[in-house]
């Protein structure tokens, strides 16, 4: 075998050896990393869709997004005349404080009529 068909054996080697490299970079390397980036882009686009919501299209209803669900929910939670979630707390508070105002007194008033009663049967 001549020095020129070591060489160019050796060129073809290297070439090879460069073109598997380069293949198992990709493969290895790049391949995961452009899965793990796509993943992300994929939540990131989820979460900003999320967000903002949705407008309707068809077969499908709009879907507000976050802080128009938490101007809703904020609404609930203040008094607004009757209507809300607070003003429903509010009176059941109400009515249980009312409630346990009447069992007091009737709680009083049957241990008025013991005492009564006692003293009823003491004169007997």
């Amino acid at each position: 075998m001549g020095q020129t068909e070591i060489m160019t054996l050796g060129a073809v080697a290297t070439s090879i050896i460069t073109i598997l490299s380069a293949y198992l970079i990709v493969v290895k390397v790049i391949s995961p990393t452009k899965k793990r980036i796509s993943f992300w882009f994929t939540t990131w686009e989820r979460f900003m869709i999320d967000w903002a919501g949705e407008e309707a299209r068809p077969g499908r209803d709009r879907v507000p997004g976050v802080m128009e669900r938490l101007n809703s929910i904020d609404g609930e939670l203040r008094n607004n005349g009757g209507g809300s979630l607070k003003d429903a707390i509010d009176r059941i508070e109400d009515r249980l404080d009312s409630g346990a105002d009447t069992f007091n007194r009737i709680e009083s008033d049957i241990e008025n009529l013991n005492i009564r009663m006692t003293d009823i049967e003491k004169r007997s």
